[in-house]
């Protein structure tokens, strides 16, 4: 990679603005939670219930355009715990504002995530998801498509879960695949299965962070669920991802677990 796209490719953080927000992802941050008060919330855009679209409070990345998805007002709940009803509500949401800002020209590209726990690179606890508009970058240029497949765990019509065989990092990730809307429902169920997994049974129950992250291209959407904790030495120095020997073994786990 040159050092003009180098620079062309990367996200400039605001530290100011990174001072002002609040923590309380872990158990010992006093900050008072922003989202179980709904007068402390910028003005909302769009509601469901108790889902809430507004605008992020703490831009911290600049040219961007931020946006914060709050799931429910059960500050302590979480994606796994939800009802099919709401879990796809919440989604339904995400989803309707994703591709109006996907279709909005004055971003390359839109990003959408999800942060839970200590490790995943969050600062509250509460339930949320995050959207950016991105003026300057498009994120499908740093993407290796292989990442996204691998040994199939369940399909269903119009929606798939697989366990990655060449991961972006390692050393296990969980990829939903979307490829017909009539399978949205089915989509969702296979991404709160996978974060339940991971939280319940992956490591014995001892991993409590993961990210998801959403990728539109060719055609479908993509969710790659992955599990977090420290970022290997290999990966952070040299950039090369490793997979777990074991992927046969946690396809059959996790086919016991979700009952498939």
């Amino acid at each position: 990679m040159d050092s003009e796209r180098h620079d062309a490719y990367q996200l400039v953080f605001q530290a100011d603005v990174g001072r002002l927000k609040p923590f309380t992802v872990r158990e010992d941050d006093d900050s008072v939670c922003p989202f179980c008060h709904r007068g402390m919330l910028p003005p909302i855009l769009r509601e469901d219930g108790d889902i809430l679209l507004v605008p992020n409070k703490y831009p911290i990345l600049q040219n961007t355009d931020p946006f914060v998805l709050i799931e429910t007002a059960e500050c302590e709940s979480e994606l796994s715990l939800y009802s099919e009803d709401h879990l796809v509500r919440v989604f339904q949401m995400a989803f309707t504002v994703w591709r109006e800002m996907m279709a909005d020209k004055r971003y390359r590209s839109v990003l959408f995530l999800k942060n839970h726990g200590p490790l995943s690179g969050g600062s509250l606890r509460h339930p949320h998801m995050q959207l950016i508009g991105l003026y300057d970058i498009d994120y499908h240029e740093g993407l290796r498509r292989d990442s996204f497949y691998g040994p199939v765990i369940h399909s269903a019509p119009g929606a798939e879960l697989n366990i990655s065989d060449r991961p972006r990092i390692g050393f296990t990730e969980f990829n939903a695949i979307l490829t017909d809307e009539k399978g949205f429902r089915a989509f969702c169920l296979l991404i709160q299965q996978a974060v339940g997994f991971v939280l319940r049974r992956y490591h014995s129950g001892q991993i409590g962070s993961y990210n998801l992250f959403f990728y539109a291209m060719d055609g479908a959407t993509y969710c790659k669920i992955m599990p977090r904790y420290a970022t290997t030495p290999v990966f952070m120095g040299y950039a090369i991802p490793q997979v777990t020997d074991d992927l046969d073994a946690i396809v059959r786990e996790m086919k016991v677990y979700c009952h498939y």
